[in-house]
């Protein structure tokens, strides 16, 4: 199944971190590109012409740009701040994507999640901060870790799109069972097998319609369920790291530290001193469909 879902998204080509005082400039280019603004103000040209807005949370998916009608002008801005008023920091994740995402024709050349959609998904706001942290350590290696990021970032973005645009349609109720059993019982040792029963499907037709719904195979849900999890008490709670790890559903603090440092980029405990350094919180509870 993961072979699967790595052969229906485009392989992430490049992705950067920019962060300090604009004015900036980024070109989208000739390739798929992806942003996601954590601070400061930033707005989306065409040429001259201003089409979008963003804010601070929002993340901006912007299709390829034929060479023939490239324009000269940049087609993603950071703004500097109003005359008089004092420069304020941003920061800006961005990715490119080899070939053509295939839904964008038939959504829109430009893909707009608010913040407050960001956010109402678990797995994206999930791996938005674990992209910001492999890109805020600029060890070995890490490159790597952010690239291999890259196509659930897009698989979660395109499906919140989806869900956007159906009118906040209902999630199938077997499906929906199967998201609150991970959120309620992340420490059980869930395979596809025992969650599609649960779900009352087959594990084939189980799987298939978890990945067309959620955009990823049921186990990486899993896994973005606690890993936010993880994070939250990290940076929320004073509990010792092996505690941590028994309420996220591994065995051990070594297997925990191993599997964390493996998504975010950075140990546990760096990552709670890191974020707790910056004064900053890991996110909203998780909220699943209703059954």
């Amino acid at each position: 199944m993961a072979d699967e879902f790595d052969e229906q998204l485009p392989r992430g080509v490049t992705v950067s971190r920019r962060h300090g005082t604009p004015p900036w400039q980024v070109d989208a280019g000739e390739l798929p590109s992806l942003h996601v603004v954590v601070e400061g103000s930033f707005q989306l040209v065409q040429g001259e012409e201003r089409i979008l807005e963003l804010a601070p949370g929002d993340l901006v998916l912007v299709g390829a740009e034929p060479a023939r009608a490239a324009s000269p002008e940049p087609r993603l801005r950071c703004l500097p701040p109003p005359p008089g008023a004092r420069a304020s920091q941003a920061e800006l994740l961005s990715a490119t994507y080899a070939g053509a995402v295939a839904e964008l024709p038939a959504l829109a050349p430009v893909v707009h999640l608010p913040a407050a959609e960001v956010r109402r998904s678990a797995g994206l706001s999930t791996i938005v901060q674990l992209l910001r942290a492999a890109l805020a350590d600029p060890g070995a290696g890490q490159e790597a870790l952010a690239r291999s990021l890259l196509p659930p970032l897009l698989a979660y973005t395109l499906h919140s799109h989806r869900r956007a645009h159906a009118g906040g349609r209902s999630v199938d109720r077997r499906i929906a069972r199967a998201l609150q059993l991970m959120q309620a019982k992340p420490t059980e040792r869930w395979t596809v097998a025992a969650l599609a029963s649960a779900a009352g499907l087959s594990r084939a037709a189980f799987a298939r319609r978890f990945l067309a719904e959620q955009g990823v195979p049921p186990l990486r849900h899993l896994t973005a369920v606690r890993m936010q999890r993880a994070a939250r008490r990290l940076v929320e709670s004073d509990d010792s790291l092996a505690a941590i790890a028994v309420e996220v559903g591994y065995d051990s603090e070594f297997a925990f530290s191993r599997a964390f440092k493996r998504h975010a980029g950075e140990a546990p405990g760096a990552f709670r001193r890191r974020l707790r350094g910056e004064g900053g919180t890991f996110g909203p509870p998780i909220v699943c469909a209703a059954a």
